[in-house]
């Protein structure tokens, strides 16, 4: 997919949610930093992003003491 340099706050949420599933083009990389250095809604939602994958990461290693995680 073709991204244009200049993107829409939905497209880069798209971009966002994607970057969490598999590598973006630097084409797609470079729109979405630029995005998100002129947007002030979509830095919000990024760092959101990232607090959620820290987080189920945590989950995922988190075990009871005297108990393994299943």
């Amino acid at each position: 997919m073709k991204i244009p340099l200049r993107v829409t706050c939905k497209q880069a949420a798209s971009l966002l949610i994607a970057r969490e599933d598999r590598e973006i083009a630097l084409s797609e990389k470079v729109a979405l930093r630029l995005h998100i250095y002129a947007c002030k809604a979509c830095p919000n939602f990024e760092q959101q992003i990232l607090i959620m994958r820290k987080s189920l990461k945590l989950w995922r290693n988190y075990s009871v003491e005297g108990k393994d995680a299943d």
